[in-house]
């Protein structure tokens, strides 16, 4: 008897023990299995959606599917759903055009005497350099203003080579280091650097919310250096590296995956260049400079910037600009005594509205002159310096010349 109960026992045990195994192990494959299908079902709900939208196109739609169309403007909206315009998903023929409007960008510069240099970029190619030091070799061998102040304008810039910027840097900056990179895990590298050969001349760097990219770490370069001062607005805050991403199809995206910074300064991303002299254009005016129609005598931030380099009256030979291109120059140089501009000056002695006028009319301040006219006397009080034929496209309109009240 005893012997059966021991058996028995036994027996028991081992049952108890078998199942406790079979129900950990259950448990261990039920579990296991929950985890597969729920990642399943979530990985699959966009798979499923794409099906479903795949169907009602295919039952409804009454033009032509293009398949690979299809596929092409899936992978687009993918990118897109980042919601960062400076990502883009470009086919192989998209890049080889975005390639081609990279290029060929240049410069456009006028020497508007008393030792001012105007250079506007419009971005920045591999050309750049050789244009840039052909206007500062004219403005060098200029028979009569020779430049030693230089006013970049780079609103409106957006686009260009970080390569093409960093050697207009060199020509520009001591020795140093010009442009470094942050990358995503906050790893800094110089990326560019300057000699010690540096042509010396006093900048304004003109800037608005359309400086974007390699622009913007040019401005802010030349200003951690001391180089320049910074007139304008805010820039756009863009100040990264695009990389063009090869896919296995052979189309592109294009991402940014390094930040720009400037020497000892943190990016200026999201946050954009602020200048240290800040001036607005007029909703007109912002107009007409995107137009290429302002007067850069009426300009208030090309006055601005004149006045930050301590001239206070410039006289423009014309308002031809002479324009270097990739393959060749186009001269518009005209004489100064062909154009009527020659006579006009610019003066910015007070942060009025009269600074960027007192060039236009030379009767604006003058009362007996206005109160002659309004009396029918059309030769203003008999001034035998007034030219009856002159009309600078106020004398015969409504103008009001109280500046103030025009405010």
């Amino acid at each position: 008897m005893m012997k059966k109960k021991t058996t028995f026992g036994f027996a028991l045990t081992c049952v108890l023990v078998a199942a406790a195994i079979a129900f950990a192990v259950g448990y261990l494959v039920a579990g296991s299995k929950v985890k597969t299908i729920t990642e399943t079902t979530a990985g699959s709900t966009g798979n499923a959606q794409l099906e479903e939208i795949e169907k009602v196109i295919k039952d409804n739609y009454l033009g032509t599917i293009n398949e690979a169309d299809l596929q092409t403007g899936m992978f687009k909206g993918y990118v897109e759903g980042l919601g960062d315009s400076s990502v883009k998903y470009l086919t192989s023929n998209e890049y080889a055009n975005y390639n081609k409007t990279t290029q060929g960008e240049t410069i456009i510069y006028n020497n508007f005497g008393k030792g001012i240099g105007y250079i506007q970029f419009l971005g920045f190619s591999n050309t750049t350099k050789t244009s840039f030091s052909n206007a500062l070799n004219d403005f060098s061998n200029s028979p009569t203003s020779k430049v030693n102040m230089l006013v970049l304008d780079l609103r409106n810039c957006s686009s260009g080579d970080i390569a093409a910027a960093a050697q207009i840097l060199d020509i520009l900056l001591p020795e140093g280091e010009t442009i470094a990179g942050v990358d995503k895990a906050g790893n800094r590298t110089t990326l560019y650097t300057s000699d010690q050969n540096a042509v010396d001349y006093d900048i304004a760097v003109l800037v608005n919310g359309n400086t974007a990219g390699v622009a913007e770490i040019f401005a802010s370069t030349l200003n951690a250096y001391g180089k320049a001062v910074i007139v304008g607005t805010t820039t756009k805050g863009d100040c990264a590296q695009t990389e063009a991403k090869q896919l296995s199809n052979g189309d592109y995206i294009l991402i940014p995956n390094l930040y720009y910074v400037t020497k000892g300064q943190q990016t200026y991303s999201t946050t954009g260049v602020v200048p240290t002299k800040v001036v607005e254009l007029s909703v007109s005016d912002q107009k007409a400079y995107d137009s290429s129609t302002l007067d850069i005598s009426l300009d208030p931030q090309f006055l601005e910037a004149v006045k930050a380099l301590g001239v206070n009256d410039v006289v423009l030979p014309n308002s031809g600009k002479d324009t270097d291109t990739d393959n060749s120059k186009a001269d518009s140089k005209t004489n100064d005594n062909k154009s009527s501009d020659s006579d006009k000056k610019i003066s910015s002695d007070s942060d009025s509205d009269t600074d960027s006028a007192e060039g236009l009319d030379p009767h604006w301040d003058d009362d007996e002159y206005w109160e002659d006219r309004e009396g029918g006397n059309e030769t203003g009080n008999d001034d035998e310096n007034y030219d009856e034929n002159y009309d600078d496209g106020y004398y015969d309109d409504e103008y009001d010349y109280d500046y103030e009240e025009e405010e």
